[in-house]
């Protein structure tokens, strides 16, 4: 596959290469694209939340520390 790139765009990645951050121009894309999943895959757990939120299907800030402390309690060593 050929990519047409910006100018800039291709001053980039280069100065990225050249800089020593990645080995080539390939591992600069293959960087881009694994952020762009990075953010997809945020994007959509943020919706998921959004719409547990809307079902009411959550813990108050207070009920999720009850939760932390009886599982640290548990955990402790007895004496």
């Amino acid at each position: 596959m050929a990519v047409i790139l910006t100018k800039q765009t291709e001053e980039d990645v280069e100065a990225r290469v050249r800089a020593g951050h990645y080995q080539s121009a390939d591992e600069v894309i293959q960087e881009g694209l694994a952020l762009i999943e990075a953010r997809e895959a945020f994007r959509q757990a943020v919706a998921a939340g959004e719409a547990e939120l809307d079902r009411g299907e959550y813990v108050t800030a207070e009920e999720s520390r009850r939760r932390v402390r009886a599982i640290i309690d548990r955990r402790r060593p007895t004496e």
